[in-house]
């Protein structure tokens, strides 16, 4: 048996992509490996620095998600002090910064760690818990595994201490081949990174009738369905606009945006007045698993994924999706087959959504080929061996 410690900036029931990922992956672990969550925060929130600094949670809290144990930890207010000189000025000192700041924090991460076999961190926000975990394991004598989500554009000097982070893991995790493929490129030895992938996070049952009633949404009209955390580089923007150019020809459409909010996408979706478009921030689960199945299609232009795994969940539902070519997502949606790869421009997401609008049959194909893709490649039970399989060879050495 192998005691693992998972630390993350942010863990449910905080709502995100690498947060839900995490926690499908940590419940589904074997007895061989039981498990303790470090995280910072327990709720949605954007200010990756200050929210884990300077304006970090009040005190520190331990609960249980789903059975899987979790201790929130922060700074005293002794401790905010000494490292406010270096939040200030975080991107001006930053490696100076980030020692400061890790040094802290190892203090909350070492006791937890102490009867642990391996560190495992997933990278979400700044720096200081993913280098305070490194620390930590290096003090101990134990392994340290990563997982960075990797983003292409992650590149350049404010991303130069978490790709040396990168170099000194003793294990990446990786989602897909192209990620593995970027991080080699980076220096990371081929060896030393693992493929897993990502799985549908859904409930059990779905009442798409209900959620299209509630919403003013009629029964038999269009709907695409934008799914994420309302980040420019999802690309809202971009889907809104090509909305105006599908009402010209398919005036019925309606266009629903899932997500938590952010300071920019309220100012725009404030601006929006058309009763065809339809925001709402962030939903539970059985909320979210009720748009999957009322939709007529996913559409999530992001130009920045590691994964995408909202792809993977309308496929569940036999839905056909659109996403932006990219390379990780390209792995993902094979092109024509379970969906469309596009340029995150208005015109080229309008004439992917007309097609598929004008073409039930087709749409009806490319939903049901996702579908198939989900069973033999990402439930979730599988997802959790191959990370267990991980495990076992770095703490092992094999």
């Amino acid at each position: 048996m192998s005691k693992l410690l998972l630390t993350t900036t942010s863990y449910p029931p905080a709502i995100g992509g690498a947060q839900l990922h995490t926690h499908q992956i940590l419940k589904r672990l074997s007895p061989d490996f039981p498990v303790q969550v470090v995280t910072q925060w327990a709720e949605n929130r954007t200010d990756w620095l200050f929210g884990t600094t300077l304006n970090a949670p009040a005190a520190p809290k331990a609960y249980t998600f789903e059975g899987v144990p979790v201790q929130l930890i922060t700074l005293t207010r002794r401790e905010r002090r000494q490292v406010l000189p270096y939040a200030l000025a975080y991107y001006a000192l930053k490696p100076t910064a980030i020692d400061q700041i890790a040094a802290r924090l190892l203090l909350k991460i070492e006791p937890l760690a102490r009867d642990c076999q391996l560190i495992h961190n997933t990278r979400i926000g700044r720096e200081p818990l993913s280098f305070a975990s490194l620390k930590t394991a290096r003090k101990l004598g134990i392994p340290f595994v990563f997982t960075p989500y990797h983003h292409p554009r992650w590149v350049g000097w404010n991303y130069r201490d978490y790709l040396n982070l990168y170099r000194r893991a003793d294990a990446l995790i990786a989602l897909t081949q192209a990620e593995k493929e970027t991080l080699i490129a980076l220096g990371v030895s081929a060896g030393r990174i693992f493929i897993t992938g990502i799985g549908p996070i859904v409930a059990d049952q779905a009442d798409p009738a209900t959620f299209r009633q509630q919403h003013h949404i009629p029964p038999e009209a269009p709907l695409v369905l934008f799914l994420g955390q309302k980040y420019r580089y999802k690309g809202y923007e971009a889907l809104a606009a090509a909305a105006k150019i599908v009402w010209a020809k398919l005036p019925d459409t309606y266009f629903l945006f899932i997500g938590p909010q952010t300071p920019a996408s309220k100012k725009f979706f404030a601006r929006q007045q058309d009763r065809r478009l339809i925001e709402l921030g962030q939903v539970d689960l059985p909320q979210k698993t009720d748009a999957l199945a009322a939709c007529t299609l996913l559409c999530l232009p992001s130009t920045q994924e590691s994964f995408g795994g909202v792809y993977t969940e309308a496929w569940s539902f036999g839905k056909p999706v659109i996403g932006a070519n990219i390379p990780a997502v390209a792995e993902v949606i094979d092109d024509g087959v379970n969906g469309y790869l596009v340029s995150p421009t208005a015109q080229d997401i309008a004439e992917k959504i007309g097609y598929l609008l004008d073409q039930p049959a087709a749409a009806y194909q490319l939903g049901q080929a996702g579908r198939q893709k989900v069973v033999e490649k990402y439930s979730w039970d599988k997802l959790a061996q191959k990370t267990e399989e991980i495990y076992t060879t770095v703490v092992t050495g094999g």
